[in-house]
């Protein structure tokens, strides 16, 4: 089992070298067959535990992170304090300046869940914790005015309903299903980056709760499969874009690859494009997109960004990534994203080949999208971005071509 972020790290290094071993043993040629598979399949074997191990200790971070443990359950469940520890990053070496004992003391006896520990030390351990994690609450959280949120449009949209609850009392018990328990501040504040410059951050967490409660009532209802991790079912999505339902195709095939897609339109004075997300209290990925451009290539852009942070970026520590004007890279993580979205798009050696670069015409483009087998708006988007030249291939991007698939002709929320 991982135990702190050092072994993390260790472990994603392991991860990436046996990943490349193993590309590099499935191209070599010069072994036998049956020599290869065995080889193969032990790097494989070896590869799935170290993964298992990761999400074990990431999954963990992100289910009692900020949580307070329970006195009366720390001597029937001692492991707690172990995940705890973890998921609020208090290191070891605090606990063994508490216990008046070693790192490696410490070290041992979490590597048995604090199994073996004497229940004076596990209740120490406990009341350490819980103070940390108070003082960490009340530096990073600030009070909550209510007022900021956006309840008027909200309440036209529907995302709450008129009644006799006051429709700030109804938010607040969508934030409880949500979070949980948590503190409504620390709900709040859960670390998240943001790439834009929207004043209104009541706006933006507003519609980011929507999309999250929208996407829980999604896990409700059908069964979420474990998210897959592996990028190779990306060809085949980029590939649905040829469909003429093809962005209503790609949010079921998204699910049935462990990652929620949801439509909700960006409130006034945000300009959001997208965000990616994991649901509280699981590690089920979600997607949000707003389609505030209403262009296929928009879309489909905007989808790979988001699927590059979540493959990239989300992790217990940054469970949220909110984007304003993708493509408008800012920020290392961004640029990250952008060019994950291009590469798995159009991988770059068969972008160096695309004729429409140089000719400039339909016939080129189309011809493109046939040898690459995706829709023609992707490569008309990418040459109109590169030139910034917006006035070629007007016809091509699939302009007015997404918000009706999933709005219908209801959207009137410019």
């Amino acid at each position: 089992m991982i135990l702190n972020s050092f072994e993390l790290n260790l472990t994603e290094q392991k991860i990436k070298k046996i990943q490349a071993t193993i590309a590099e043993v499935d191209n070599d040629t010069s072994v036998a067959p049956f020599l290869l598979k065995l080889e193969l399949d032990s790097l494989s074997v070896f590869l799935n535990e170290l993964v298992e191990e990761r999400d074990e200790f990431l999954e963990i971070s992100q289910k009692v992170k900020h949580k307070i443990p329970v006195k009366k359950e720390v001597l029937k469940h001692p492991e707690n304090l172990v995940y705890i520890r973890i998921a609020n990053d208090i290191s070891q070496e605090d606990v063994a300046a508490l216990l008046n004992v070693s790192t490696e003391e410490v070290k041992r006896q979490e590597e048995y869940l604090y199994r073996n520990l004497d229940s004076i030390s596990l209740l120490k351990i406990n009341d350490f914790l819980e103070e940390k994690i108070s003082q960490n609450l009340t530096f990073h959280t600030s009070p909550i005015n209510w007022d900021k949120f956006p309840i008027r449009e909200m309440l036209k949209r529907k995302w709450l309903l008129p009644g006799n609850i006051d429709p700030i009392d109804a938010f607040k018990a969508r934030f409880s299903d949500l979070f949980g328990n948590e503190q409504y501040e620390l709900a709040l504040h859960r670390k998240f980056h943001f790439n834009g410059s929207s004043p209104n951050e009541y706006s933006l967490l507003a519609w980011q709760i929507q999309v999250l409660s929208t996407a829980k009532n999604i896990k409700n209802q059908v069964k979420v499969p474990k998210f897959n991790k592996d990028t190779f079912w990306l060809k085949q999505l980029a590939e649905i874009s040829n469909s003429p339902n093809g962005p209503l195709e790609a949010q079921a095939f998204l699910l049935s690859q462990g990652i929620i897609l949801i439509v909700e339109p960006h409130l006034p004075t945000t300009y959001l494009d997208g965000a990616a997300m994991l649901l509280p209290n699981t590690s089920i990925p979600v997607i949000g997109l707003t389609l505030r451009h209403d262009r296929l290539d928009n879309f489909w852009f905007v989808l790979f960004h988001e699927l590059g942070h979540i493959f990239l970026h989300l992790d217990a520590e940054r469970a949220s990534i909110v984007d304003e004007n993708v493509g408008l890279a800012a920020d290392q993580i961004e640029i990250e994203a952008d060019n994950f979205a291009l590469n798995n798009l159009i991988p770059a050696e068969q972008w160096d080949m695309c004729m429409s670069r140089f000719y400039m015409n339909e016939d080129a483009l189309i011809e493109d999208a046939k040898t690459l087998n995706i829709h023609p708006s992707i490569i008309a988007g990418r040459i109109r971005k590169e030139n910034n030249d917006y006035q070629i291939f007007n016809s091509q991007i699939g302009l007015n071509k997404v918000r009706k698939l999933f709005l219908g002709d209801e959207y009137d929320f410019e």
